[in-house]
């Protein structure tokens, strides 16, 4: 597992993500990261970068981990990509791994999974402290395999409008903001 490294350079730090270094003006001091995530969130073989960056981005303000689990399929140094989380990767918990399965052998958690053809709501379902939620790719599907194994933990986002499927940022922020509703209200 291969969590974002810090490194202080006089007043500024820089951050490795993979093979891209990015530069902040944010004093060390001001940095928080979250060692008990509300959630570990993770996407599966994501493939639009602005949807990692937006998901890092609510997971800064959430205290959620986010784990991206396979290869990365675009230029990982074209910061244009980035741009809804390049402001947030200081305050990020995020890791990458090879394969979700990986992912899913270290975090040694049972899984909810969001599909669009899960059978609950997130809001009929009790979120615990530090769950795992595994978000499909944009272009398909968590693999067939890791949904016959976790069946009965497969969520849903109702739609009633005539939408193939919602973005997966969006899926992310609405399920990320139920947990933490559930938490704070308990």
């Amino acid at each position: 597992m291969s969590e974002i490294c810090f490194k202080e350079t006089s007043k500024k730090f820089s951050i490795r993500v993979s093979y891209a270094v990015y530069e902040s003006n944010i004093d060390m001091k001001d940095l928080h990261i979250v060692s008990n995530p509300l959630l570990n969130i993770v996407l599966d073989r994501p493939r639009i970068a602005g949807n990692i960056a937006a998901i890092v981005r609510t997971a800064v303000a959430t205290q959620c981990a986010l784990h991206v689990c396979g290869p990365l399929i675009f230029d990982i140094n074209d910061k244009t990509k980035w741009r809804a989380g390049l402001d947030y990767f200081f305050g990020a918990r995020i890791h990458f791994h090879n394969n979700l399965e990986r992912c899913l052998d270290l975090l040694k958690k049972t899984p909810w999974l969001v599909e669009t053809r899960g059978q609950k709501a997130p809001w009929q379902i009790d979120f615990a402290l530090g769950d795992v939620i595994i978000f499909g790719p944009e272009t398909g599907c968590i693999k067939d395999e890791v949904q016959n194994i976790f069946k009965e933990r497969i969520l849903t986002l109702p739609q009633f409008g005539p939408v193939r499927s919602l973005n997966l940022a969006q899926c992310a922020s609405a399920v990320i903001f139920e947990a933490m509703r559930q938490y704070m209200v308990s």
